[in-house]
């Protein structure tokens, strides 16, 4: 079935209109078709996904995308970003898309919090191109399931040269 994995946000009224299609699931759930939202939404807190980096920093995401989790790790998916130095000044700002899909950890339906059961939550490992010519890896954590202790939802981003964002 297809999953939802967030960040930040739901898009409950989104799902009805996508259609469900099943496909081929082992025990933990790792060969489905997952979305995945990143700061957007229509309900509760809205806004971008802001992840900080040691020296202050910031990096913000806004975007939407879809994988395969199991063998066929297939993804897609893109966004805009905006990193901002600590003093707030905006030192690179763009778009990002997906290149591959690294890993993913399912945590399970959001059942569990009393929500719809084809909510799903997790962490997804996303390797990304930004438009400044810099590749990356976006993880994506959504809480929803049984998520392990010590984990917040949210992002990471960690850029080759330029940073990491926690």
């Amino acid at each position: 079935m297809r999953r939802l994995i967030c960040a930040t946000m739901l898009v409950l009224g989104l799902l009805t209109a996508l259609p469900l299609a099943g496909l081929a699931a082992d025990a933990n759930n790792n060969h489905d078709h997952y979305l995945f939202l990143i700061g957007t939404g229509g309900g509760g807190p809205e806004g971008p996904d802001v992840a900080k980096a040691q020296n202050g920093s910031t990096v913000t995401i806004v975007g939407v995308g879809s994988f395969n989790a199991g063998p066929d790790k297939a993804a897609g998916g893109s966004g805009t970003y905006a990193v901002k130095d600590a003093q707030g000044s905006t030192t690179s700002a763009g778009t990002w898309s997906v290149t591959g899909v690294l890993g993913f950890v399912s945590y399970g339906s959001a059942a569990a919090q009393g929500l719809p059961a084809f909510l799903w939550g997790g962490q997804v490992k996303l390797a990304v191109h930004l438009s400044n010519g810099v590749d990356g890896v976006l993880t994506v954590f959504c809480l929803l399931g049984s998520p392990p202790a010590g984990k917040d939802e949210g992002i990471t981003l960690v850029l080759g040269q330029g940073g990491n964002f926690t």
